[in-house]
């Protein structure tokens, strides 16, 4: 009888010593699956913030940056003008256009010369060359006037982008790192009605470091 109830434990045993390993697989499957999507969700702020904890690199991480601007914003008094923030895209950088251009224009004004010459001197810096840089123009919902410079807001977006650049092309940030783009009154940091608009929030040229 011993001999028997014996067997009868060491069957059920056989039977059963697969379902440890099984449950240690399962596990290890569930953590893999919760790891990619807190990858899958992460933007490229929090995912530089993780790659700096794990190694060292000579790129100046987008959060460190942000203190650079945000240190030329007050140097240069334009809390006003100039807000600095960081996005899941990349540190964006905006410049309301009245301290870079005259209503309806696309020529910098002589006295922009001081603040693009300190963005540049950001750009330029070794550990930040690497990045790419989108300037964006941008503008708010009124139609320009029949005998304006440009035929619509669209052409005045993208040509005061590309004044930009070229200014910083004189300063030495290299041609390969921009893209210039004019998105006109399609991306408006306030919506604007028929009775609220023209707002000057609206009205800016953006740097998107990426």
């Amino acid at each position: 009888m011993e001999i028997k109830l014996n067997n009868e434990l060491r069957g059920k045993t056989d039977e059963t010593h697969w379902l440890m390993p099984y449950s240690d697989m399962v596990t290890l499957l569930l953590a893999f699956f919760v790891l990619f999507f807190a990858i899958s969700q992460v933007d490229q702020v929090k995912f530089e913030m993780i790659m700096e904890y794990f190694s060292k690199t000579d790129t100046m991480p987008l959060h460190e940056l942000e203190k650079r601007f945000r240190e030329m914003v007050r140097t240069h008094q334009l809390e006003e003008s100039v807000d600095v923030e960081l996005t899941p895209d990349g540190l964006m950088v905006n410049f309301q256009d009245n301290i870079l251009f005259d209503s309806g224009h696309a020529e910098l004004k002589a006295n922009s010369g001081p603040i693009l010459d300190a963005l540049a001197d950001i750009l330029n810096s070794q550990d930040v060359v690497t990045r790419k840089i989108q300037v964006q123009g941008h503008t708010d919902s009124v139609p320009l006037s029949e005998n304006a410079l440009y035929p619509s807001n669209w052409e005045l977006s993208t040509a005061r982008s590309s004044s930009v650049i070229r200014q910083l092309l004189t300063a030495n940030v290299e041609a390969p790192r921009f893209l210039a783009v004019g998105f006109a009154d399609t991306h408006m940091k306030e919506v604007e009605t028929e009775g609220r608009r023209g707002l000057p929030v609206n009205r800016r040229v953006s740097l998107l470091i990426k």
